[in-house]
């Protein structure tokens, strides 16, 4: 509760680590912040990756056909995942939000 206290009152201190809110998206330290909803989508690319990756092993090591359609699967909505994270990625940079 105190954490959120700090988010919301400028110039509260949480135990000394808490400084400052957050205006601007800014840290701590005032080094710029990823937004919530960016980590989001970084988050999003990176399960995409680690689902391409499965799919890749799983499609190496398939015994039947069934699993070359389940891994294709897999592939094909990891592809499409990835198209709609790096597109909405693009909006947020031409927006100005996309802090790395």
């Amino acid at each position: 509760m105190r954490y959120l206290q700090a988010l919301f009152e400028p110039g509260t201190n949480l135990d000394n680590t808490v400084t400052q809110t957050f205006p601007n998206n800014t840290s701590f330290e005032g080094v710029k912040m990823m937004k919530p909803c960016d980590e989001s989508i970084k988050k999003t690319l990176k399960l995409v990756e680690d689902m391409l990756g499965l799919a890749d092993e799983g499609d190496a090591v398939r015994e039947d056909t069934g699993c070359g359609v389940l891994y294709g699967v897999v592939r094909d909505s990891a592809y499409k995942i990835k198209k709609m994270a790096e597109a909405e990625k693009d909006a947020h940079i031409n927006k100005g939000w996309w802090k790395e």
